[in-house]
């Protein structure tokens, strides 16, 4: 199952590397090297951003509750 996956994940790549006329191995590195990091690090930033966000608002009520 897991080894039908992978191959399946393969194929779609050089699907795409055929498509785009890039090498498999370019899309690969694009994709898990530069776009999955770069996806985390800004859902980390919007997750912080929306934490501060919120303790503010709730410091802000609680400040008027007193």
């Amino acid at each position: 199952m897991i080894n039908d996956f992978f191959n399946w994940c393969v194929l779609v790549l050089e699907i795409m590397a055929d498509y785009t006329g890039i090498s498999y191995e370019l899309i690969n590195i694009l994709i898990f090297v530069i776009l999955q990091p770069l996806l985390i690090l800004i859902f980390f930033y919007l997750w912080r951003k929306e934490l501060h966000k919120n303790r503010e608002i709730t410091d802000f009520y609680d400040f008027h509750k007193k």
